[in-house]
């Protein structure tokens, strides 16, 4: 009985080592843990301190953004915000850098482009970078993340997609930028909305070209874009199909009469600027024209302004045929050329 005594006491205190051992271990586990969280932070915050680069930390538990020396001075932000979420809610104008951060990060930003204004009132294009690290609840802990100035590199890329549709002669849109731009347009052509497409060619160019040179030539094609960018509106759409054919698209039309009135000025205005311009030869051209629909597209739109086209050459060319209805048999408008050039 004595024994029996003996080892329940003995019994108890193993099971309290063992439970005082396993409650260190545990202990010793998390101290770990929040070890390498302080020092990767203090890593981190390090280099907040001492980088030069555009550098921002995001701590999600306690809503806290801190920010590099040169991430605070190019934003005009200071370098730690607390109660960032509050404080993004303050600032919500679309120039505010506390709305650019909070756009930078969100978890689909990373990699992605942020228009950013900076302290000196200047703007650039950034390139946002996110690291993001999680708690063992795969909960976000913070956000690590890097802005890249890339604006030289957008601006290259913006002139590089201007050039590829714009015709580098007439300086006005290629021919396939017109027809893209305008079959995405009468798509969107509402049913109480008038819409016009214009064609236009130089008469007898191919004669001209032979007579004074495809230098000649070629001043008469800028005169003739030149002329088109004067007369036309600023949301009216110029392109040149090729060779001496060009084309526009004029949406919000005011009237029939107004799509005349400016096929009419155009007429004139070619013949006019190219004799300024000192080119001795007459220069004049033609134009088909046509009201457009909700259930055009590229093609039918063509090929009614083009067929316009075919009757103003064939009315003796230096004017303009007007297609009003689909069918381009019912209603047409013509002005009457003046003599063709010889």
């Amino acid at each position: 009985m004595a024994a029996t005594e003996f080892h329940v006491p003995l019994l108890v205190l193993l099971i309290g080592l063992l439970w005082l051992a396993s409650l260190g271990l545990v202990v010793w586990h998390f101290r770990q843990i929040l070890e390498r969280e302080r020092k990767l932070k203090q890593s981190m915050n390090q280099l907040l301190t001492f980088t030069e680069l555009c550098v921002y930390m995001f701590d999600m538990r306690k809503d806290t953004m801190h920010l590099s020396p040169a991430c605070a001075q190019l934003l005009g932000l200071p370098e730690e915000i607390s109660d960032f979420t509050e404080a993004c809610q303050k600032n919500t104008s679309e120039r505010s850098n506390y709305r650019t951060l909070l756009q930078a990060i969100t978890p689909e930003a990373d990699q992605q482009r942020l228009q950013l204004y900076r302290a000196n009132g200047s703007s650039g294009t950034y390139r946002v970078t996110n690291r993001i690290y999680y708690t063992k609840h795969e909960e976000i802990d913070y956000i690590l993340g890097m802005l890249t100035d890339i604006t030289e590199e957008a601006h290259r890329e913006e002139r590089l997609t201007i050039h590829a549709q714009i015709d580098g002669l007439t300086h006005v849109y290629n021919s396939g930028t017109v027809r893209r731009l305008l079959s995405e347009s009468i798509i969107d052509l509402e049913e109480s909305s008038q819409g016009a497409f214009i064609i236009l060619d130089i008469d007898n160019f191919k004669k001209f070209n032979d007579l004074y040179g495809h230098q000649t030539g070629d001043q008469v094609l800028r005169i003739v874009s030149r002329v088109l960018k004067e007369q036309l509106r600023v949301n009216d759409v110029i392109g040149r199909l090729g060779g001496d054919e060009f084309c526009a698209y004029l949406p919000g039309l005011p009237s029939l009469g107004y799509l005349s009135s400016l096929c009419e000025r155009l007429n004139s205005s070619v013949t006019e600027a190219a004799a300024a311009e000192g080119i001795s030869a007459p220069v004049t051209i033609s134009i088909g024209a046509t009201l457009l629909h909700s259930f055009d597209d590229f093609l039918t739109a063509y090929d009614r302004a083009d067929r316009a086209l075919y009757e103003a050459k064939a009315n003796g060319r230096n004017g303009y045929v007007v297609k009003e209805c689909p069918s381009g048999t019912d209603e047409t408008d013509s002005f009457p050329s003046s003599p063709p050039e010889a």
